[in-house]
């Protein structure tokens, strides 16, 4: 029995010892592999440190170079040389061959109709035809319209006051049958001997180009007057008074327009139009002008450098130069104000320079003015209190038939 106890008391010795220490060997395993995971994890995050600040370094190392444009050029043609490897689209001849059916088909849409009742004939053209956009968008387009020498009228009244003198009708567009016929026999005479070119659109085309809100239902384009044209038809009438007109920023076209209708009628000799005006040929500016801009030399575009140039150089030596000024502030250190109505003297030849409105005359018109010394004078016109000024074109107007009974009283004590 003593013998089966200490077998007992062995087995115990050696058996729960043996259980203990592979419990904790095998907690010691875990623990060991926690940190051999950890220590590889410092070490992972070490070399992806050390490899981004070898590329920082590489980087700042790197010289960049100024491209020129040539190989800029050379670079976005290589890039689009592969692109459209690999988009493979389809060749511009097949583009370009619908685009041509689609043309000839819009035109095959339009007939040309002869009518008898009017005298001539007319292409009818449909709804949104591509031919009506491109003659518009050329002449409605400044720098277009000045290469071609282009203008644009609308209106049965101002387009017969083209015609009566001599402007060349290059094409005529219309939608109202009632207000081309009445110029049937003008247009006609013209179609058979310059083949002038004339199409009927619909209405709702031509509102969309017309720059009023009720169109009159016709619009020509003409050929700018130029110069000779003008003085060949001022040479049937009484010569003009030698008064020139320059226009500063004058930026309505309105009141540009009326300003060239008054100086048409009085008449002057000629108006010159700066830098920084707006553009006397626009529609607005030649309804404004009531034909006027087909009786009067017109200079636009013009440099303050190059105004002394348009003068008469027979008469610039006596050439006298008037501001018309309402702003008092840029006139008070100047000893030459007068009243419009006190001008005493004028000479061989007179120039008027009106400012706009808002701005008023620039610094460049008292330079100028200061040019011919004595003979230079700021013109005043008094206005009731509260009013700040008149309009640009009645003040010239004042201004003009003023200075007119001046330079007829010296003809005619010349004479």
């Amino acid at each position: 029995m003593l013998v089966n106890i200490c077998k007992n008391i062995r087995i115990s010795l050696f058996k729960y010892p043996y259980n203990t220490g592979c419990r904790e060997l095998s907690d010691m395993k875990k623990i060991l592999s926690q940190e051999y995971m950890t220590k590889i994890g410092i070490e992972k995050e070490k070399e992806e440190c050390l490899l981004i600040e070898k590329n920082l370094f590489e980087q700042s190392l790197l010289q960049h170079k100024p491209v020129t444009a040539a190989e800029r050029l050379e670079s976005n043609t290589r890039t689009l040389n592969q692109n459209s490897t690999r988009e493979r689209a389809p060749p511009p001849k097949a583009l370009s061959e619908m685009e041509k059916r689609r043309r000839l088909e819009k035109i095959s849409k339009s007939e040309i109709i002869n009518d008898k009742e009017l005298g001539f004939e007319f292409t009818k053209l449909s709804l949104t035809d591509s031919r009506l956009t491109t003659m518009m968008t050329t002449v409605r387009s400044k720098k277009r319209r000045d290469k071609n020498r282009q203008i644009v009228i609308e209106g049965r009244r101002l387009i017969l006051e083209a015609l009566e003198c001599g402007l060349r009708l290059k094409t005529i567009l219309f939608s109202q049958r009632d207000q081309l016929a009445a110029i049937k026999e003008e247009v006609t005479v013209l179609q058979k001997a310059k083949q002038t070119e004339i199409y009927k659109v619909p209405h709702h085309d031509l509102k969309i180009w017309s720059t009023l809100t009720t169109p009159p239902g016709v619009l020509a384009i003409f050929e700018r007057p130029c110069s000779q044209h003008v003085r060949k038809t001022l040479s049937k009438v009484p010569p003009p008074l030698p008064i020139t007109v320059v226009c500063d920023n004058i930026r309505d076209p309105n009141n540009l327009g009326s300003i060239i209708r008054t100086c048409a009628a009085l008449p002057c000799l000629q108006v010159v139009i700066t830098i920084g005006c707006c553009d006397p040929w626009e529609s607005k500016s030649l309804r404004g002008g009531c034909g006027g801009h087909f009786r009067i030399q017109i200079h636009d575009d013009v440099h303050w450098e190059e105004v002394p140039l348009v003068i008469p150089a027979e008469l610039a030596d006596n050439c006298w130069v008037f501001i018309a000024e309402n702003n008092i502030s840029k006139s008070a250190g100047l000893t030459n104000v007068l009243d419009y109505t006190n001008i005493e003297q004028t000479g061989s030849h007179s120039v008027v320079i009106i400012g706009g409105e808002s701005h008023g005359v620039s610094t460049e018109a008292y330079q100028f003015m200061q040019t011919v010394g004595n003979r230079g004078r700021c013109l005043h016109i008094p206005v009731a209190e509260g009013i700040d000024s008149l309009n640009v074109a009645s003040a010239l107007t004042l201004i003009l038939y003023e200075l007119r009974k001046h330079v007829l009283q010296m003809q005619n004590c010349e004479i």
